[in-house]
C-alpha cells in the first residue's frame, strides 16, 4: 500500500499538471498538443460563467477562476483529512466538471482532446475520494 504522504505529493501533482494545462501558451504542449499553443488566449476569454455557480454573476474569466480552482484543489491535496477529502470531493463534484462540462460547450473542437483529459483526471481523483471517504467510519464512531 502506498503512503499518504506519497498519495498527497501524487494528487497535488494531478492539480499543479492540470492547471499549467490552462495557465499559460504551452500548457497543451504538457500532453501532446503543441499546435493548441498560444491559442488558450483567445479561448479562455469564451467563458461568460457558467450556470449555477459563482462565476456565473461575475461574468466569468477562465483564465483566473478556473485555474485558480484547479491550484485550490492542488494545494488542498497536499494536505491530510478526511474533512478535507470530503470538501475536495464536494468540490471536483459541483463546482469543477460542471465548469468543464460548459468549458467543453463553449470552446472550439480542437480542445476536445485537453478537455477530455483534464476530465478523465478529475473524474479519477472523485473516484479515488468517494472510495478514502466511504473507507473511514463516520465521525463519533470508533472502528473495531
Amino acid at each position: 500500500m502506498l503512503g499518504e504522504a506519497w498519495i498527497r505529493r501524487s494528487r497535488n501533482r494531478r492539480y499543479r499538471r492540470l492547471a499549467a494545462l490552462f495557465a499559460g501558451p504551452l500548457g497543451p504542449a504538457l500532453i501532446g498538443h503543441p499546435k493548441l499553443a498560444g491559442a488558450e488566449a483567445e479561448v479562455l476569454q469564451r467563458c461568460p460563467g457558467a450556470p449555477g455557480l459563482l462565476c456565473e454573476a461575475t461574468g466569468g474569466v477562465a483564465r483566473t477562476c478556473w485555474v485558480r480552482r484547479l491550484e485550490a484543489l492542488a494545494q488542498s491535496a497536499a494536505k491530510g483529512g478526511k474533512r478535507r477529502r470530503n470538501q475536495e470531493a464536494a468540490l471536483i463534484r459541483k463546482e469543477a466538471l460542471p465548469c468543464l462540462e460548459f468549458l467543453t460547450s463553449r470552446w472550439p473542437r480542437e480542445w476536445e482532446p485537453v478537455l477530455e483529459y483534464t476530465r478523465r483526471q478529475l473524474e479519477a481523483d472523485l473516484q479515488y475520494l468517494e472510495k478514502e471517504t466511504a473507507d473511514e467510519p463516520p465521525s463519533g464512531e470508533k472502528s473495531a
